[in-house]
């Protein structure tokens, strides 16, 4: 079942295209949106990095639909260690003593930030957004497009993450 849409609450004379772009392009608005969210929000120095040439072990996925500007998909395969130091450094306590419903809320809303910043920096601020609710995904096999994904590496403070995507054509 795929997640509900919601809408962002733009104006509605905003336009809903978002012109074909570079895989520079595509780079350069993956990166810039995975650093600002990470540093704006949790307050962690994230660079890219090359593909490590190996699986990055991940715990759990957090993904979210695209819909509008064009269809696409993010998701963000994070190790233990990264979901903790990003929990950790935005509510200012130590994970244990955090419910897991506020950790999991947590990372869904760096996905849903680190989505729009995307689509602002990869599209234009007028462009109309239309997305879905994040999850929280065990199984990378229940990613509609993970076939199509174009995959970024990252580190994270030395802890080494991915982001997919899936967006338009590429």
């Amino acid at each position: 079942m795929k997640n509900k849409k919601i809408k962002n609450k733009a104006d509605p004379k905003l336009k809903s295209e978002c012109k074909l772009r570079t895989e520079s392009q595509l780079r350069s608005a993956v990166v810039s949106s995975v650093v600002k969210t990470l540093s704006d929000m949790a307050f962690i120095d994230a660079v890219e990095m090359p593909d490590p040439g190996e699986q990055i072990a991940f715990s759990h996925i957090i993904h979210i639909d695209i819909f509008e500007p064009k269809e696409g998909e993010i998701a963000l395969f994070l190790p233990s260690e990264c979901k903790k130091l990003i929990v950790e450094n935005i509510y200012g306590e130590d994970w244990s003593t955090l419910h897991a419903t506020e950790i999991d809320d947590c990372l869904l809303e760096i996905l849903n930030v680190l989505t729009g910043n995307f689509l602002n920096e990869y599209c234009g601020k007028e462009a109309r957004h239309n997305i879905s609710l994040p999850e929280l995904l065990f199984d990378d096999a229940k990613i509609s497009g993970s076939n199509g994904f174009a995959d970024f590496y990252f580190d994270a403070e030395g802890i080494p993450f991915r982001v997919s995507i899936c967006f338009g054509n590429h």
